[in-house]
């Protein structure tokens, strides 16, 4: 893992601007990536309820989000999950929706830097990258040991957020090497984005509603090489995710360049450059 460290600080990265700015994070030696007390137990438990209970009328009301692929839930346990990343709130949908021992979710090491959203954050169960090359070496090797006591671990490997994207993005392949060194077993989910109706049009207007589906688990293949392993693993997810969106999303762009007939609401905010 130490031989792609360079690999995953490149995924460490910003590209949406939302318009609020953290403060700049500096992790401890000793910092603790995955806590697993009684007490963080419980805590995590009602904050994932709350959170459940928060966003259950912008979501599901009016965002119009519906879960699919109920009948995958039951394989999340000690996996490695991996959503594209899409909406600004599909890390509470993705929370709420999936039943596990607990998931974490790997974030970049500057989300820890706003405050008190950054401690319900990390309280709901964030787990931030580290840039430096210590803690990173300390994350790379609990993080597959997590997923083999039967946690789950959530990672978007398109890296950064863009608002209503209307295909899959390339996939990076720093995440895939935590699941190659542990249960070998990834969960591939996607949001797709639907053509308002009924009373949704009211509350979305040009917006697509949400849905997030939780598909079939995928094995990573050993085929006596981890890179050649590894690499197979990142094209064949990457195909299942981007086959699905286009099947599926009302809204979408294929690898082909081929555009659907109606355009998706797109609004992204890029990050000034200095």
């Amino acid at each position: 893992m130490d031989d792609n460290k360079n690999e995953q600080l490149n995924e460490n990265q910003h590209e949406y601007d939302n318009g609020f700015h953290p403060k700049e994070v500096h992790l401890k030696p000793n910092y603790v990536f995955y806590r697993k007390s009684i007490w963080y137990k419980f805590w995590n438990k009602f904050l994932v309820l709350l959170f459940k209970l928060i966003f259950f009328i912008p979501n599901y009301l009016f965002a119009g989000v519906r879960i699919k692929g109920k009948k995958n839930k039951k394989n999340v346990k000690g996996a490695m999950i991996v959503s594209n990343h899409v909406y600004p709130f599909d890390i509470f949908i993705i929370l709420t929706s999936l039943p596990s021992k607990r998931i974490y979710v790997t974030t970049l090491e500057s989300n820890m830097g706003f405050g008190l959203v950054s401690t319900f954050f990390r309280d709901g169960g964030a787990v931030p990258i580290p840039t430096d090359s210590m803690l990173l070496r300390r994350f790379n090797r609990e993080t597959p040991e997590v997923i083999n006591k039967g946690y789950s671990v959530l990672f978007y490997p398109e890296a950064a957020l863009i608002p209503y994207c209307d295909h899959v993005r390339n996939l990076l392949p720093g995440a895939f090497h935590y699941a190659y060194s542990s249960t070998k077993k990834i969960i591939p989910t996607v949001m797709t984005f639907h053509k308002p109706k009924g009373i949704y049009k009211l509350f979305r207007g040009k917006k697509p509603c949400l849905h997030y589906n939780i598909l079939e688990p995928y094995y990573i293949e050993e085929l006596g090489n981890k890179r050649q392993s590894l690499e197979k693993a990142k094209e064949d997810i990457q195909k299942i995710m981007s086959d699905y969106f286009v099947k599926n999303s009302d809204y979408y762009y294929d690898e082909n360049g081929n555009r659907n007939d109606t355009p998706i609401y797109h609004k992204t905010k890029k990050k000034k450059k200095n």
